[in-house]
């Protein structure tokens, strides 16, 4: 195959990632993000992906005492939660702590695009190891309506907690936050990669497999779409000063910015 031919599988591999991109900025309407900050994100996906293929290779060889569905389960359950922990560690620690992280909704947004970068990358990688272009293009495809939008789903489901967080009063709800923020996208990226082995094991044709893909992403585009309404709701309560449990309005947000009292956040 030719360059072009290479470049042409990249460019099918990154579309779904570049069009949720596009409409998530879109969909910022508050306050837009920094250029810098948005760059962070989306250049994340070279950390994450880092992490999460040296971590994979440092515990997979210690496993080898379980064998079958024990292995293979394990096995799923550890690069959901290493690719998961990854993100967070970027959205938490290089991001939501910047000043302009100063809403709700950013949660969705940054969280969204760091999970949007890893799943590009990702794609990228599985699409070159391809024999050959026909192969890769419908590799390319049935990740970009499957495997992309399941990483932008963990990523709605984690931005909501990690964007909740930052204006939580209590210390221990903050933590609680950050444990969902964790767990419960490592739970939905576990479910779907578990379940999607198990469909690849079954189906030896193209149609049938990709019927039940389909079918099988259902409940994942309706937590999807719940966790996006509920950040949107939550995030309008928010800057309209209006009380939410456990959450500092917008008007006291700001005034801690103002005049730094830091140590109002972590009462």
């Amino acid at each position: 195959m030719g360059t072009l031919s290479y470049l042409f599988a990249i460019f099918i591999s990154i579309l779904s990632s570049i069009i949720f991109i596009v409409a998530i900025l879109h969909s910022d309407k508050e306050s837009k993000e920094p250029n810098y900050m948005i760059a962070l994100a989306l250049l994340s996906g070279i950390f994450t992906i880092a992490v999460s293929l040296i971590v994979g290779q440092l515990i997979l060889p210690k496993l080898n005492f379980l064998n079958g569905e024990s292995y293979n389960f394990i096995k799923v359950l550890i690069f959901a939660f290493v690719e998961e922990t990854a993100k967070i560690i970027v959205l938490y620690f290089c991001i939501q702590r910047n000043s302009n992280f100063d809403d709700i909704y950013d949660g969705f947004v940054y969280s969204s695009l760091i999970a949007l970068s890893f799943g590009a990358f990702e794609s990228v990688l599985y699409v070159l190891n391809e024999t050959n272009l026909s192969s890769m293009i419908n590799l390319a495809l049935i990740r970009g309506i499957t495997t992309i939008p399941l990483h932008l789903i963990c990523g709605t489901v984690m931005g909501y907690y990690v964007g909740t967080e930052k204006f939580t009063r209590k210390k221990s709800l903050r933590m609680f936050k950050l444990f969902n923020a964790i767990l419960l996208p490592t739970i939905v990226h576990t479910i779907y990669n578990y379940g999607l082995t198990q469909i690849l094991s079954f189906f030896n044709t193209d149609l049938p497999f990709i019927i039940t893909l389909v079918i099988f992403f259902i409940p994942f585009y309706i937590v999807g779409i719940t966790y996006i309404n509920r950040t949107k709701i939550v995030n309008e309560k928010f800057i309209n000063n209006k009380y939410v449990i456990g959450l500092i309005t917008k008007k006291e947000y700001d005034k801690i910015i103002e005049e730094r009292y830091w140590f109002y956040y972590f009462i």
